[in-house]
C-alpha cells in the first residue's frame, strides 16, 4: 500500500473516538452526549469526531503528527514542497499569501478580477496594489484575465513588485498562459501568488489546464470544497521552492485561522486528498465526459448557446470545460429572468449575469443530475419559443442596462493603500455626491465577488455607472453599509 492510500488524520480520530475517554474539555455537547436534539438528527455519528484542540490528534497551528503527515501527503500528490490545510476558507490563505509575502508600503501586483479576498489581505498587510490591465470579452461579457504583454508591462514598471499575484483559472474557467507569466515573474525576482481556487481538480485530467503548481508558481491557494470532494469551508494551500518564506506564511497562516479548528473540517480534507489520489483520474475524466456532453446537448438546443474555448483561444491560453456558461441571448432573456425560470424546474445555477448563467460540474454530477439540468433548458427555449412564456418585467430588471459594458469592471484609481483608508476618517454621503470622492468601503457583487471600487480607490463615473447597472438588473451589493447605494462612505477630504 502506498503512503497515499492512507488517511493518517482520519485514521488518528478514529482511533482516539475507539479509546472512550470521558472527557472533561470542550466542546459542551461532550461528544454528542447533549448536543440540540436536531443538531443529534442532522449529524449523530459525526458529533463524537468534534472535539476540540486535543494534544493527542495534532494542532493545526504547529501539527507534528498525524495532521503534518497529512499535509504532507497533499503536497506530495500535488508535487509541492509544502501544505497547510484551512478550516477558514481559501479566504484565510490568500490573505496569509499577501501577509506573509509583503508587507506595509511593499508593491504587489494584481489584477481586477482578483476576489475581495485580495483587498483584505492587502488591508491586513498595508500593502500597496498596483493593478494590471485585463482583457474582456464583449459577446460573452466575462474576463479573460491578463495577457502575458500586459503582465510583462506592468512588471517592468513597477520593478519594486516584491510579489504579482493572478487568478487562474477564473471563475469561468478561463486560464491566462501562467507559465510564461511565471517564467517572467521569477526573471524579475517576484514571487508569484495563485488563486487557484476553482482548480484543486484540474491535475488530474489530460483534458484540463496546467495547475498552478506544476506551472513553477510558489503559493497556491485551492478551494477544494469547489470542485472537489471537502466540506464546504475546507481548503489547503500549496507552496514550492526557496523563494518563499515557509515560517512566515506559516505565523500568518496562524493568525487567520481559528484556534478551535473544527476537525471533522480537517479529517474531510484529508479524505478528499485520499479520494484524488486513489481515484482522482477516473472521478476527474467522469466529470470531463459529463461536461462535454452537456454541451453537446445544449448546441441543439435552439436560442441557446454555451462558451467553448474556440470562442477565445485567441486570446486566452487554456479553458476549463467543466464550467460550462449557458448563454440565452438567442431567447431574448436575461441571465435573471433565466435562472428564475430554470429554478422552477428545480435547477440552482452558480452565478447569473449579462444574458447567461454559470454551471459548475464536478465530481458529484452524474448523467443524470446533467440530464436534469438538460431537460430544464430545453422547456425553458420550448416556453419562450412556441409563446406560453410572458416576460415578468418585475424579473428583467432594465434590459437596456445589457450592453457590452455592463459586466466590464471599471478601472481602478488608487489613491490611499486600502488599509491606510481603512482606518482613515470616513462621511457617508449620497452615491450621486460621490463622483470622485475616495471609497471608504469595498463594494463587490456575489458572485464573483470582485470588487467594483476597493477602500482607497476613486470613485469614477464608470464605477458609478456600474452600480447603477447592477442595482437595474436586480443584484445586491456585498460589503456596503447601506445596501440600496443610496449612499456610501468615503474619505474626508
Amino acid at each position: 500500500m502506498s503512503k497515499q492510500e492512507k488517511m493518517p488524520f482520519v485514521e488518528a480520530l478514529e482511533a482516539y473516538k475507539e479509546q472512550h475517554f470521558v472527557p472533561f474539555h470542550t466542546p459542551g455537547h461532550k461528544i454528542g452526549v447533549e448536543a440540540p436534539q436536531r443538531l443529534k438528527n442532522w449529524m449523530g455519528p459525526a458529533l463524537p469526531y468534534d472535539l476540540g484542540v486535543m494534544y493527542a490528534l495534532d494542532d493545526l497551528h504547529e501539527p507534528e503528527g498525524a495532521l503534518k503527515e497529512a499535509q504532507d501527503l497533499t503536497a506530495e500528490l500535488y508535487g509541492a514542497d509544502h501544505c497547510w490545510f484551512s478550516i477558514n476558507g481559501t479566504t484565510a490563505l490568500i490573505e496569509a499569501m499577501i501577509m506573509g509575502t509583503v508587507g506595509p508600503d511593499e508593491t504587489i501586483i494584481i489584477p481586477r478580477e482578483a476576489h475581495r479576498s485580495v483587498i483584505s489581505g492587502l488591508v491586513l498587510s498595508g500593502a500597496k496594489p498596483v493593478y494590471m490591465d485585463c482583457q474582456f470579452d464583449d459577446r460573452w461579457g466575462i474576463p479573460l484575465g491578463v495577457s502575458v504583454e500586459d503582465a510583462v508591462k506592468t512588471m517592468d514598471a513597477h520593478p519594486e513588485a516584491k510579489a504579482i499575484l493572478l487568478v487562474y483559472p477564473n471563475y469561468y474557467g478561463v486560464g491566462v498562459d501562467i507559465v510564461k507569466i511565471v517564467k517572467e515573474a521569477h526573471k524579475r525576482e517576484m514571487i508569484v501568488l495563485v488563486d487557484e481556487a476553482h482548480g484543486p481538480h484540474l491535475p488530474f485530467s489530460e483534458n484540463l489546464p496546467v495547475e498552478a503548481i506544476a506551472a513553477g508558481a510558489d503559493l497556491v491557494a485551492q478551494s477544494t470544497h469547489k470542485s472537489v470532494g471537502s466540506l464546504t469551508q475546507t481548503s489547503w494551500l500549496l507552496g514550492q521552492g526557496e523563494r518563499i518564506n515557509k515560517r512566515r506564511i506559516t505565523q500568518m497562516h496562524q493568525m487567520l485561522q481559528s484556534t478551535s479548528p473544527n476537525y471533522i473540517f480537517l479529517a474531510s480534507l484529508d479524505m478528499a486528498r485520499y479520494q484524488l489520489a486513489t481515484e482522482g483520474k477516473a472521478l476527474i475524466s467522469r466529470t470531463v465526459e459529463l461536461s462535454l456532453y452537456l454541451r453537446n446537448e445544449l448546441h441543439k438546443i435552439s436560442g441557446v448557446t454555451t462558451m467553448e474555448y474556440r470562442d477565445i483561444q485567441e486570446r486566452v491560453a487554456n479553458y476549463d470545460c467543466t464550467k460550462v456558461l449557458i448563454d440565452v441571448k438567442g431567447l431574448g432573456l436575461t441571465g435573471v429572468v433565466f435562472e428564475r425560470m430554470l429554478r422552477k424546474q428545480r435547477i440552482e445555477v452558480e452565478l447569473v449575469q449579462a444574458h447567461h448563467v454559470l454551471v459548475l460540474i464536478t465530481i458529484g454530477d452524474t448523467k443524470a443530475s446533467v440530464d436534469a439540468l438538460i431537460k430544464a433548458v430545453k422547456t425553458v427555449s420550448d416556453e419562450v419559443l412556441n409563446g406560453s412564456y410572458t416576460t415578468d418585467h418585475s424579473l428583467d430588471g432594465n434590459f437596456n442596462v445589457l450592453s457590452k459594458d455592463s459586466a466590464l469592471l471599471p478601472e481602478p484609481v488608487v489613491r490611499v493603500t486600502p488599509r491606510n483608508a481603512m482606518y482613515a476618517h470616513r462621511e457617508q454621503v449620497p452615491l450621486r455626491e460621490a463622483l470622485h470622492r475616495i471609497a471608504g468601503e469595498t463594494i463587490a457583487y456575489y458572485p464573483p465577488g470582485i470588487p467594483c471600487v476597493a477602500v482607497g480607490e476613486v470613485i469614477s463615473e464608470s464605477v458609478l455607472q456600474y452600480i447603477e447597472n447592477r442595482k437595474a438588473l436586480g443584484y445586491v451589493p456585498n460589503g456596503a453599509d447601506d445596501m440600496t447605494l443610496e449612499t456610501i462612505w468615503v474619505l474626508q477630504e
